[in-house]
């Protein structure tokens, strides 16, 4: 059994919130549409300058039209991630949610997850786990498809507990749970 002691921030939410709607490796397919929405314009801009001979004018203007169309592509390119963290940021200071971030006693045994917090307490069976994520700094352990229990790597004290973790979800979290971000959908 191990027992985390914790209280999420609002970096922590807002990672989770990235994370899942656009950093995961199950949103690839998303990232390649949008891309490809930011690309084509800028394609058919650059086709019609082609074939209506704007190209052959000359002048300085040509030039700025181009830049233009490549700087929004480049921004629209950038700005995606950077605006799902501004949502992320937006849910976490709403007041509404300042539930998510109490101090949570998280208890991980073989009968399942515990969540405990000054107003509730939470326990999931093995099998309520539906998808389990993984980033460089959390897991994210999906009872349903919008909710997650996040958990920081931060908060295990050592090395050892770590693994430890690691090893109870390998042994408890269903075989569809532990790969369905790789599954398509």
């Amino acid at each position: 059994m191990i027992s985390l002691r914790y209280a999420l921030t609002k970096e922590d939410y807002t990672n989770y919130y990235t994370y899942v709607m656009w950093d995961a490796p199950g949103n690839k397919k998303k990232r390649v549409i949008y891309y490809a929405k930011q690309v084509l314009p800028l394609l058919l801009f650059l086709a019609a300058f082609y074939y209506t001979g704007l190209f052959n004018r000359p002048g300085n203007f040509i030039l700025m039209i181009a830049a233009f169309f490549i700087l929004t592509t480049i921004l629209a390119f950038f700005g995606v991630r950077n605006n799902m963290m501004k949502q992320g940021e937006k849910v976490a200071d709403d007041p509404d949610n300042s539930s998510v971030f109490l101090n949570l006693e998280v208890t991980v045994s073989d009968a399942g997850i515990t969540v405990k917090d000054e107003l509730k307490e939470v326990r999931y069976q093995w099998k309520a786990i539906i998808k389990k994520l993984e980033s460089q700094n959390y897991y994210f352990l999906f009872h349903n498809s919008m909710q997650a229990i996040i958990l920081p790597k931060r908060v295990f004290r050592n090395a050892e507990e770590k693994l430890n973790f690691e090893k109870i979800l390998n042994q408890f979290l269903t075989f569809d749970a532990d790969i369905s971000h790789l599954l398509k959908r």
